[in-house]
């Protein structure tokens, strides 16, 4: 039974979230929807993770088995075809059966995007935080450098998980882009419920002046609960993930 690895891009705002929920629009019933009805067969997507309601994905990875080969190029077309508007497959190809797209990543990278001016912007709204008041770039970029390696986030997640709050941040950095919008993108092994959005949070305080770096540091070096309120989801893009090659290699 071939195992296919799909690359997906999607607009968040119309979803519940990537999970299946049943009478909820979801990023993976709408997915498996389709691939019934192209292929005909009953499928289980399983996705390299669960992004929320209204955040974006340029790289979501997901897996899906069938019971027969397909042509890559045709079942793009195929599916996107069947797909709403705001879900698009913009890869596809057989990869070994053992692969998972959860546990055989080797990183994750997240960007949220955020417009610092002090007029709002209609075109924009649905994909970044409005910040109207300046935020200090330099001193975002102090607490930016200050998550790299490998740290107890319990302060940075919303609630705990299973197991440990240790993950490793492998880049982290603060990016001026055009029309006033500035990037908090952050690669890591793996991240915990609500952390990126908490750290963006937390980035935006130490930009206001409302949290010192001296604050930041000591919220990474032991914290019980979330320094900061987690930004709205509508800011955030899951935007790659990697794998080892191993993991994907076919036959």
């Amino acid at each position: 039974m071939p195992r296919y690895m799909v690359t997906l891009e999607y607009d968040g705002s119309g979803f519940n979230g990537f999970q299946r929920q049943p009478g909820l629009p979801t990023v993976q019933g709408a997915l498996e929807t389709a691939i019934v009805t192209y292929a005909g067969e009953e499928v289980r997507v399983m996705g390299s993770g669960r992004t929320d309601a209204g955040v974006h994905a340029l790289g979501q990875v997901v897996a899906f088995d069938l019971e027969r080969e397909v042509e890559p190029e045709r079942t793009i077309s195929g599916l996107n075809a069947l797909l709403p508007a705001g879900v698009a497959v913009t890869g596809l190809r057989e990869v070994s059966p053992a692969f998972d797209p959860r546990r055989n990543a080797l990183w994750r990278e997240y960007r949220y995007f955020i417009l610092n001016r002090t007029e709002r912007s209609p075109l924009l709204a649905g994909f970044t935080h409005h910040v109207a008041c300046p935020l200090d770039l330099d001193v975002m970029r102090r607490a930016c450098s200050l998550l790299q390696g490998e740290h107890d986030f319990s302060a940075f997640r919303l609630r705990s998980e299973n197991g440990s709050d240790v993950r490793e941040v492998l880049e982290c950095e603060i990016q001026e882009k055009a029309h006033s919008v500035i990037v908090v993108r952050i690669r890591a092994n793996a991240f915990l419920y609500r952390m990126v959005r908490i750290i963006a949070g937390a980035h935006v305080m130490v930009g206001r002046g409302r949290m010192s770096i001296d604050e930041f540091e000591s919220h990474l070096a032991g914290g019980a609960r979330p320094c900061a309120d987690a930004l709205p989801p509508q800011g955030l893009f899951l935007w790659e993930v990697r794998y080892p090659d191993e993991s994907t290699a076919w036959r």
